[in-house]
């Protein structure tokens, strides 16, 4: 049979207020358990506010811990942004001074270490395909003159010119660059040794025969060859040699001129 917990209630009620069970002893147990009763519902109820204030704190956490999650999210991505910014800047920059580094200053050509690079780097194709490649050794006659009667800043500008010149001159065939000083050497590779040797003529020709203007001064100066093949399978100082030694031939037979190692 079904309870009505109302109507229940009300009859105990109603028969614990009858005056006439005052003293039965049936009506002493009705109220202790009545008193039990409406304790255990007291205590149901402090436990269901506990449980509901536990939830309601418990919910402002949640909302709060999630605020910081969410902000420092935001200062995350920022952090991520300027550091992908500044890897890029580290990037460009590093790009720039490794450029720089195989640049020479003055004139704008490879320098020693790109002119090393670049000789490697040909010994090995020409020890794969078995053709060998020309290299010169080019130095400015009486450079020292130059510096002497006008100065390091026109001495400066002759090179920056005949850097210029000699550029024109190899273009696409090789490259040149300054090897030191006023020294500089020219790499022709994918020639045959006729057409390199020509071509270095033509250059040392066309040098000599120039007429270099530099601040209401024209200048003429002459310049000296030594030209070497190399030789697949020899090593690289073996060409570099050759040609340095015919450098030093060219200079003391009376320069402006080109010799063949």
């Amino acid at each position: 049979m079904k309870v009505d917990p109302g109507a229940l209630e009300k009859r105990i009620q109603m028969l614990l207020d009858d005056k006439q069970y005052q003293g039965h002893p049936l009506r002493e147990a009705l109220a202790q358990l009545w008193s039990m009763n409406q304790e255990q519902w007291a205590r149901v109820e402090r436990i269901t506010q506990l449980s509901d204030s536990y939830q309601a704190m418990m919910m402002r956490r949640e909302h709060s811990l999630s605020a910081r999650f969410d902000k420092q999210l935001r200062q995350l991505e920022k952090i991520t942004r300027i550091s992908d910014r500044y890897q890029r800047m580290l990037r460009d920059m590093n790009l720039a001074l490794e450029e720089a580094s195989f640049l020479d200053p003055l004139t704008d050509l490879p320098n020693r270490r790109m002119l090393m690079r670049r000789l490697e780097d040909e010994v090995e194709n020409s020890n794969k395909s078995q053709h060998g490649f020309a290299v010169a050794m080019l130095d400015v006659d009486y450079f020292k003159q130059v510096n002497d009667s006008y100065g390091h800043q026109v001495g400066d500008e002759v090179l920056m010119r005949l850097g210029q010149m000699m550029q024109q001159q190899v273009d696409e065939l090789g490259v040149c660059g300054r090897w030191g000083g006023e020294e500089f050497l020219l790499l022709v590779a994918g020639q045959d040794e006729s057409r390199c040797l020509q071509l270095f003529g033509q250059l040392q020709r066309h040098i000599s025969g120039a007429s270099i203007d530099i601040a209401g001064i024209s200048l003429s100066v002459t310049v000296s060859l030594g030209v070497s093949v190399f030789r697949p399978g020899e090593p690289l100082d073996a060409v570099l040699n050759r040609a340095d030694n015919a450098l030093y031939e060219a200079k003391q037979t009376g320069r402006n001129r080109m010799l063949r190692a």
